[in-house]
């Protein structure tokens, strides 16, 4: 393809060759040709360049306008050539006595309807250009979204209409428009003004190069200081230039339009109340929202110094770019959170983005709607040195993806953010569900612990300890290193102070009861009837669900076994740290595994089993 200047130079270099040409072949084009021609031209180019600018003034987006000055420029030098072969003409007009009458035309009364003709068929093309502009093409997404939240289709789905609606190419400019009436640009800056602001100092001891603050954050023990927070977000969301009238900062934003806005979750900011604050740039403060929110919906942040939530609010770069509002907010989001994480790193802070968080309750914590202003990122600050990467709540934390979206949204743009965002399945204790009491950690070294491990298949008839089994569980339920699709389920058959059956360990380290009967032959049965499931005081099932599993292909598959492995290890190793026994079993039947924890073979596979009890000492 040729570059845009040729194409718009094209006709101007073959009018050039043809007059270069006749003059050198003895026939030069007398004045008044030359005259007619560029005007010709000159009319071709303002007519193409008023179409672009009103079809692309209707329609707000950004590839043609590079065409459109290119045909501008080209314009104004047509002009400066008709006033050459024209400006003598106009001044003796000008110079003419008054009372010398006009030339009258011979032909009379056409002259007039002649030019009103014209007039009318230039305001006619240039209301053809802007019709196109504003209603040409579909401006809505069908997509194909059930309430199987577990599935996660209907989100998907979503994003890849979005993704193939929000494409550009040079001819599907003209074959749709914007589905959402975007209005006039909102402010480039939020404001609070009725709330308590404190000016914000800035910190430049510590001073790092790039690829050494890329790598790692500096080794540090202290919080975090109020100036040092300062300087963290002045170096992602700050000012720090002025020109052309636009307030330029630290990272760089589609069309210098900043649609993010950055709120602190302040608990252990050295000079700073614990409270929640929304970062002013204009004026480089925090505006004083209130206190700290007790629930954020990313408990992964919960035990941080400082948690920042940031937000797009949509419509400042939907209005100039529109349905590629969402793609360009995100990645100037990207672009930002890249800068708070380099500015942590020279700062000592590990920064680390939480990749799942309920994105409504955010919103709702902070005061924003979620929809005109959505949260994208929760960034938690720490010190480096802290060695506490998350609480173990937020390990054992469950998402669902959103159901079908209701009410209003801002078109494709809110209907993709909705589905690219996540729901917190709820924290709580609820009727059938049964707390358990609070873990104790082990005290055995782990070189002990290990070498003296092994598989005992004989167990004692006696009863293991609840709290020995909540120590257990909290143990297992950390973070996932690969797959975050294992499900842990109990076989009970002897444990003080619950009822025998089976349940599932829930992620507010609590237990539901998934079937109040005695399990041990059928779970003995399951395993190929060996006596080491039969006769264990509590049976260790693993199951992945499917869907989960192989979100990330069939890599997932492999990522899902190794996660079960390090599970099911956690607790043959607690067994042992707490003077227990326990043996892992992989002989089963995969359809009565999944009967005996009641889930569908089809949606949960099961994994792996482990039987545990009093150790007999031999």
């Amino acid at each position: 393809m040729m570059p845009k200047l040729l194409w718009v130079l094209l006709p101007l270099s073959i009018y050039a060759l043809y007059v270069t040409v006749s003059t050198w072949r003895g026939r030069t084009p007398s004045r008044q040709a030359l005259n007619v021609q560029t005007s010709l031209l000159l009319i071709a180019y303002l007519l193409t360049t008023a179409s672009l600018g009103v079809f692309w003034v209707a329609n707000q987006q950004l590839p043609v306008f590079d065409w459109h000055y290119l045909f501008g420029y080209c314009t104004l030098l047509l002009v400066s050539v008709h006033l050459v072969f024209n400006l003598p003409a106009v001044l003796r007009w000008l110079r003419r006595a008054p009372s010398q009458p006009a030339p009258q035309s011979t032909r009379g009364g056409r002259h007039g309807p002649v030019a009103v003709g014209k007039a009318l068929a230039v305001l006619a093309a240039l209301g053809m250009a802007f019709f196109l502009g504003t209603r040409h093409g579909a401006s809505e997404v069908a997509v194909r979204w059930t309430n199987a939240a577990e599935t996660g289709a209907g989100p998907v789905d979503a994003v890849v209409r979005y993704h193939e609606f929000s494409s550009e190419s040079r001819s599907r400019v003209f074959q749709r428009a914007p589905g959402v009436e975007w209005g006039a640009p909102p402010p480039a800056f939020k404001r609070y003004p009725d709330v308590p602001h404190i000016a914000l100092a800035r910190d430049r001891t510590r001073e790092r190069g790039l690829s050494d603050a890329l790598r790692a954050p500096s080794p540090r023990r202290q919080h975090l200081s109020v100036a040092e927070l300062g300087e963290l977000l002045y170096l992602s969301a700050g000012i720090t230039a002025r020109r052309g009238g636009l307030a330029l900062r630290a990272s760089p934003s589609s069309g210098a339009l900043f649609p993010s806005e950055l709120y602190v979750v302040a608990r252990k900011v050295e000079g700073l109340p614990a409270g929640l604050y929304h970062y002013d740039p204009e004026h480089n403060r925090l505006d004083a929202l209130g206190a700290a929110p007790t629930a954020l919906g990313a408990p992964q942040a919960d035990g941080a110094d400082a948690a920042v939530v940031l937000t797009a609010v949509f419509r400042r770069t939907g209005y100039k770019y529109r349905d590629r509002a969402y793609r360009y907010a995100v990645a100037d989001a990207g672009h930002l959170l890249e800068n708070l994480r380099l500015a942590g790193h020279q700062a000592g802070m590990r920064a680390t983005l939480v990749a799942r968080f309920d994105e409504m309750l955010a919103a709702k914590a902070i005061g924003v709607d979620g929809l005109e202003e959505g949260v994208l990122a929760v960034m938690d600050l720490r010190p480096a040195a802290s060695g506490v990467a998350s609480t173990g709540e937020a390990s054992r934390a469950r998402f669902a993806v959103p159901s079908v979206p209701s009410g209003p949204t801002i078109g494709v743009t809110g209907m993709v953010h909705h589905a690219t965002s996540l729901q917190l399945l709820p924290d709580q204790v609820g009727a059938g569900h049964i707390a358990l009491p609070a873990p104790e950690p082990a005290a055995a070294g782990v070189t002990d612990t290990i070498v003296q491990r092994r598989s005992q298949r004989r167990f004692l008839d006696e009863p293991v300890a609840l709290a020995t089994l909540s120590s257990m569980l909290a143990d297992m339920a950390l973070q996932p290193q690969l797959s975050g699709a294992i499900h842990i389920h109990l076989v009970v058959n002897r444990v003080a102070g619950l009822r025998p059956g089976v349940y599932r360990y829930l992620p507010q380290h609590a237990l539901v009861r998934v079937r109040d009967s005695d399990s041990a032959a059928a779970a003995q049965a399951a395993t190929l009837s060996q006596d080491v499931i039969g006769n264990a005081a509590v049976v260790l099932v693993l199951s992945a669900d499917r869907a989960h599993m192989l979100a990330e292909g069939a890599r997932g598959y492999r990522h899902a076994f190794l996660e079960a492995g390090m599970l099911g290890e956690r607790w043959l190793l607690g067994a042992v740290a707490r003077g227990l026994a326990a043996c892992p079993v992989g002989g089963f039947y995969d359809d009565e595994a999944a009967a005996l924890i009641d889930v569908d073979a089809q949606n949960e596979w099961v994994l792996h089993f482990a039987g545990l009890g009093a150790s007999t000492g031999t």
